[in-house]
């Protein structure tokens, strides 16, 4: 019978609660108070106006569905631990939506009596509020499409006199303006933030045993043993009458074939293929080729050169994410009687030029071993030269 690693919904929540707003709530406290202050703006012009708009109602009746909306919203986002789900952010979205479509209705062909929108002003302080709530590229482009109905109403109107474009533009960048940087800024610190916790991931394998389990691995041996151990338990106690029923044999065989595989992947696995395979940032763009595991012959400070430097690499420039292929011999090392031995790691960088890497990533390779860099018109390779630890002089350390 398996167990499961965790039985507590409650806790379940707790943990994707604090993931999602790992490192935005104090960003997302000062975004809401931008965006008050943008509602606050629209509010203000739209009561000092209020008697000289014709089509009042429908003014008034666009408020009002931003009002209720935004309140009812923020209950629910608050009850539910600061987290918009999708559902509910369509919800918002609707609303918001009924919105700007009241108040462009309610303005349109006004700009002559120099009345502009104040609802549709308030609905972009709303986005900017909701940043940090939801994905910067879907805030992004619901902001997008309330500066192209903007656009669309200032366009179709008959513009009486010039001196009307420049309060249409200052309210489109008041409206857009904000919360197109604050996706920014979020997108920004978001990707800050997701780097800094990979990169602490990564560099825990600079400890690790040469050969081991990945992270992942860990926690399928992990659920692998509990249930191991629940069937042991069953047959011990008698709750598991023997000899075993087919179903039960037959899981009980399974869970031998998989413990198995296991032992036998972890004895060809070394800690660089774990550590590119887990990182979110490195797992895409390099490629690792060690037929024979030499890898594992670095020592911590190799291993924390070449991760810095391949980091380095990789974070330098986000546009454009070179690729990287480490080539290790293909031949292993020959048992020797001298206490070390070298042997030749080349890395090909394709997608960066020399000039563009930052000087760190030298340094990181050259605690690796001494190196040669070669310049192509496509990239870079650079040639290191290992002083390992000889394997006779060495205790195995395969775990």
């Amino acid at each position: 019978m398996s167990v499961p690693l965790d039985t507590n919904p409650r806790a379940g929540r707790r943990t994707e609660r604090v993931r999602s707003n790992l490192g935005t709530s104090q960003l997302g406290s000062g975004l809401a108070v931008a965006g008050a202050f943008i509602v606050a703006n629209g509010l203000w012009r739209f009561l000092t106006h209020i008697g000289d708009y014709p089509r009042l109602p429908l003014n008034v009746a666009a408020w009002a569905v931003f009002a209720v909306s935004v309140a009812v919203i923020a209950l629910i986002v608050r009850r539910r631990g600061y987290l918009l789900d999708l559902p509910v952010f369509i919800l918002l979205l609707a609303a918001l939506g009924a919105t700007v479509a009241l108040d462009l209705t309610a303005i349109w062909g006004l700009s002559g009596a120099r009345l502009y929108p104040s609802a549709s002003v308030a609905v972009g302080g709303a986005l900017l509020a909701a940043v940090t709530l939801r994905p910067a590229r879907e805030v992004a482009v619901v902001t997008g499409l309330l500066g192209l109905a903007l656009i669309a109403v200032f366009f179709s109107e008959q513009r009486p006199s010039p001196a009307t474009i420049a309060p249409q533009l200052l309210t489109l960048t008041l409206t857009v303006g904000p919360a197109f940087v604050g996706c920014a800024v979020v997108a920004s610190y978001r990707r800050m933030v997701r780097m800094a916790l990979d990169r602490v991931l990564i560099q825990s394998t600079v400890a690790a045993p040469a050969f081991g389990v990945s992270m992942l691995e860990t926690e399928e041996l992990a659920a692998l043993d509990r249930e191991v151990e629940g069937l042991f338990a069953d047959v011990s106690s008698g709750r598991e009458p023997l000899p075993l029923t087919p179903a039960r044999a037959s899981r009980a065989q399974e869970l031998a074939t998989e413990l198995r595989q296991h032992l036998v992947q972890n004895r060809s696995t070394s800690w660089l293929v774990h550590a590119i395979a887990e990182s979110e940032f490195l797992g895409d763009s390099i490629e690792v080729v060690d037929p024979h595991g030499l890898a594992a012959t670095l020592d911590q400070r190799q291993r924390d050169g070449l991760l810095s430097a391949l980091w380095l690499l990789i974070s330098a420039n986000p546009r454009q994410v070179p690729s990287v292929e480490l080539r290790f011999p293909a031949m292993p090392l020959p048992p020797v009687d001298t206490p070390t031995q070298r042997f030749p790691l080349v890395i090909v960088v394709e997608g960066v030029r020399r000039t563009a890497v930052e000087p760190g990533t030298w340094l990181g390779f050259a605690r690796v071993g001494s190196y040669v860099d070669t310049a192509r018109p496509l990239g870079i390779t650079v040639e290191i030269e290992c002083t390992v630890e000889s394997p006779a002089a060495r205790t195995p350390s395969r775990h």
